[in-house]
C-alpha cells in the first residue's frame, strides 16, 4: 500500500519562515532557508510557546540594557 501524497497548504509566511500543513497527514513543515523541520500540530504549539518566551526574554534584556545606557537602571 502506498503512503498518501502530501498536499501542503500555507499557514503563514514571511521573509524568515514559511509554515505549511499537509492536508492528508496534518504534519506541519517549517521552512527556514534551506532547513525544513516537520512536526505535528501539538509540537507546533509547544514550539510557539517556547519561542514566545525566548522573544520576551530577549526583549526584556534589550530594554534593560537600553535603560542602563540612558541612566535609568
Amino acid at each position: 500500500m502506498l503512503a498518501p501524497t502530501c498536499h501542503h497548504v500555507t499557514l503563514a509566511k514571511n521573509d524568515i519562515a514559511h509554515v505549511q500543513q499537509c492536508t492528508e497527514c496534518e504534519c506541519v513543515s517549517i521552512h527556514l532557508g534551506t532547513t525544513t523541520v516537520r512536526i505535528d500540530a501539538l509540537a507546533l504549539e509547544e514550539l510557539w510557546a517556547v519561542l514566545g518566551e525566548a522573544a520576551a526574554t530577549l526583549y526584556a534584556q534589550r530594554n534593560a540594557k537600553l535603560g542602563a545606557l540612558r541612566g535609568f537602571a
